[in-house]
């Protein structure tokens, strides 16, 4: 079973972690990744490098072991488009391993208009994180998507790919477009790692745009 959670990580921080931790404890995995986009397609540009995310990525893992880093997309030569790494990663996996999907209900209500969505539970199981301050309207496309709904995690564990689970989440209303305008106000966020926190005023990211804008 590979499990991994994409996003921008700009920056890291406790509500990508938490999700990350009890996404594996509610699968009973041991590993868990965390997939970094490099040039992120359906959202904007990451606001700082990409070195600079993965060292903050790497900084925030260090106390949980399950959580482990794949860098594949950073490494690539093209853009993040889910859906080549969904085939990658299906390639190396083979047809019979389950190959797991983690999204937040942001990314969820968007998924149809992400290249290639149609074949993603072809290609893998989803997890959606449940958020309190999401209200998901469905579409016709999410309509067909949800006919893959299930309530029970086991059986994303005895299929290769296929279903689509909604896993409600404890409270913790957190984005990291919020974080970053604490951080252009000089702030220092309480759902930020402190050991990213230091990074981050170390290398004076973030409060730098202030002036840019």
């Amino acid at each position: 079973m590979y499990v991994f959670m994409g996003g921008t990580f700009d920056p890291i921080h406790c509500g990508h972690l938490q999700g990350a931790r009890q996404v594996s404890q509610l699968l009973s995995s041991d590993s868990i990744y965390l997939l970094p986009a490099k040039v992120p397609v359906h959202k904007t540009a990451p606001q700082v490098s990409t070195a600079a995310r993965i060292a903050m990525l790497e900084i925030a893992i260090v106390p949980f072991p399950e959580i482990h880093l794949d860098l594949r997309e950073v490494h690539s030569a093209t853009e993040s488009y889910t859906i080549d790494t969904l085939k990658q990663l299906r390639a190396e996996l083979g047809e019979q391993h389950p190959l797991i999907m983690v999204i937040g209900m942001d990314s969820f209500t968007t998924l149809p208009d992400w290249r290639g969505y149609k074949q993603f539970l072809s290609l893998c199981h989803i997890i959606v994180l449940q958020r309190p301050s999401y209200q998901l309207v469905q579409s016709p496309e999410h309509h067909s998507l949800m006919q893959q709904r299930i309530d029970n995690s086991d059986e994303l564990k005895t299929s290769s790919a296929g279903k689509l689970l909604f896993f409600q989440q404890p409270p913790l209303n957190i984005s990291a477009s919020e974080i970053r305008l604490q951080l252009q106000k000089s702030l220092t966020p309480e759902l930020l790692p402190s050991a990213v926190a230091d990074y981050i005023k170390q290398h004076q990211l973030y409060s730098s745009m202030l002036a840019a804008t």
